[in-house]
């Protein structure tokens, strides 16, 4: 339920604060309208600062150490939300046009007629609980997009903040796909306590993350200390397979800053495997008519899963599928790599060629 219109009359006579009281005694009785009083601009300054949820002010012109022009700058110097309507025995037209310049939302002239300044005030306040929805509305929706943002690279995020269906039906795209984890990080877990896991977990996430949106992708979904992203959504680029290559670079690049944090507070290094693919996948959304969620799957992602995996056998903290690099084509590559040949991956029937990190090690 919700209170009062909170109203401050700002006027040095007090005949105008009984005129008020008496005219409004049934509104303000009821729980309608609630009026504050001040006598100057200072005092009404002062009346704002401890009560913010004043929407609306009857303000006077003529008065002493503040007039009221003078405290409609200030207002809108402050940027105030509270709007302005002018009770004035000073009716001229470069009156009504000072405030009106300096924020002024109405004008009404002195001696008042009270059912004027009644229809006034409820149109004022009318339009007060209209722009109060429109900026709750628009603080929701820059509160789901910070949501967003923080597991879709900004494309995404326009793309789905601005439409009703924005990824469309199910289809089949060409994309680049990566997988990252911690290297050991179930036994890791085993010894620390539950707050110092997701604390690391966390650190993590925005670690990784950031390049992953910096590089153009996206994150698919979060798995426990996985991160799976790809690169090509909403639309696919020529450049995908080696932003997807740039960005492990990047990751690792970064796991080299964060080991050295992690020493200077005496904790131990950590390590990590990227499992790097390219080539045709199923996407959409899946799920529910009460939950859908965004998924992409199919054999690309299976691979690149499994070469995040072989990270291990291998002990290189990056895997990289010979797609990516016929993708890329010739010329320099974002991270130094070597032929390691064809392999077996577990669960899948064919060798592909690998290539890997020419640095680095895992144990």
């Amino acid at each position: 339920m919700t209170g009062p219109a909170k109203i401050l009359a700002v006027d040095d006579e007090p005949d105008f604060e009984l005129l008020i009281k008496q005219r409004f005694r049934q509104r303000i009785r009821k729980g309608d309208l609630a009026f504050r009083f001040a006598r100057n601009g200072e005092e009404a300054l002062a009346v704002l600062a401890e009560e913010p949820g004043i929407g609306l002010l009857l303000l006077d012109i003529n008065m002493p150490v503040m007039d009221g022009l003078t405290l409609l700058s200030e207002l809108r110097t402050r940027r105030s939300p509270a709007r302005a309507v002018i009770v004035s025995a000073y009716g001229d037209m470069a009156n009504i046009r000072t405030a009106m310049n300096r924020g002024a939302f109405d004008f009404v002239t002195k001696p008042v007629d009270l059912n004027d300044l009644e229809v006034t005030i409820d149109k004022t306040l009318e339009t007060i609980a209209q722009v109060r929805e429109l900026d709750q509305q628009r603080a929701e929706a820059e509160r789901a997009r910070a949501n967003l943002s923080r597991y879709f690279s900004p494309n995404i995020v326009d793309l789905i903040a601005d439409s009703d269906e924005p990824l469309g039906p199910v289809r089949r795209q060409t994309v680049g796909v990566l997988f990252v984890d911690i290297v050991g990080f179930t036994r890791m877990a085993e010894g620390l306590s539950p707050e110092a896991v997701v604390g690391m977990l966390r650190e993590f996430h925005e670690r990784m993350t950031g390049h992953i949106f910096a590089c153009g992708g996206t994150v698919e979904k979060y798995i426990g200390d996985e991160i799976f992203a790809v690169f090509g959504l909403p639309t696919t680029s020529p450049h995908d397979a080696v932003n997807a290559l740039r960005c492990a670079g990047l990751m690792l690049e970064e796991l080299a800053a964060w080991n050295e944090a992690r020493a200077a507070k005496g904790e131990p290094a950590l390590g990590i495997g990227i499992g790097l693919n390219y080539g045709p996948a199923v996407m959409g959304d899946v799920g529910s008519e009460h939950t859908f969620s965004f998924t992409v799957i199919g054999d690309t992602v299976n691979i690149a899963s499994r070469l995040q995996s072989l990270t291990r056998e291998l002990k290189t903290p990056l895997i990289v599928a010979d797609s990516i690099l016929k993708q890329i084509g010739g010329g320099a590559l974002p991270v130094e790599l070597k032929d390691r040949g064809e392999r077996e991956l577990r669960g899948r029937t064919g060798a592909i060629r690998i290539w890997t990190t020419t640095t680095g090690s895992i144990e």
